[in-house]
């Protein structure tokens, strides 16, 4: 389903905006509690934490341009269809540290995430997701993980020292049915 036919009371007021970083994230909590009222279930594809990008892999990145794969979804505005497309393109870190988008931008990818390769000495290389694309003149910001993770971890230190919600929390999944029960 499309984003775009979600309907949801106080949707906007949920996000929360990462000062500086030109991103707002949202827990998907709501989403699934949402999803479980209307029948259906709200799924994400995370970016884990062993290829998001750390401090030392974006300080690898240089001014010279290093290949870059861009993941987003193209959507038809008439069918709504969200097709996945890969965009390649290039990367550069500028002497201030920070990272931008060298190439076209397809319609709609802002927010997409980005990844490149380290290279690791040889014909070896790390895959990294450098960071989320950024809206732009000509050379793209990218919001680098490096900076986002650590802005997720105050964000979480403060939500865990904040008071617990008194609104219960959808299950995450269906329990196991072990095949040793018996139903009745």
């Amino acid at each position: 389903m499309s984003a775009e036919k979600l309907l949801m009371v106080g949707f906007s007021k949920e996000w929360t905006h990462l000062d500086g970083l030109g991103v707002a994230v949202m827990s998907t909590t709501g989403l699934h509690a949402h999803g479980a009222r209307k029948g259906w279930r709200w799924t994400t594809d995370e970016i884990t934490d062993g290829i998001a990008a750390k401090g030392e892999d974006i300080a690898a990145l240089g001014a010279e341009p290093a290949a870059a794969y861009l993941l987003g979804h193209d959507v038809d505005p008439e069918t709504g269809a969200r097709e996945l497309i890969v965009a390649v393109g290039e990367i550069t870190r500028d002497k201030v540290g920070d990272v931008h988008w060298v190439g076209v931008v397809p319609q709609r990818c802002v927010g997409a995430p980005v990844f490149t390769g380290i290279p690791r000495g040889g014909d070896a290389f790390k895959l990294i997701c450098a960071g989320v694309l950024l809206p732009g003149d000509g050379h793209h910001p990218i919001a680098p993980f490096d900076r986002l993770r650590t802005a997720l971890r105050d964000l979480a230190m403060k939500a865990s020292s904040a008071p617990e919600a008194t609104e219960p929390r959808p299950r995450e999944h269906e329990p196991k049915q072990r095949w040793w029960r018996r139903r009745g």
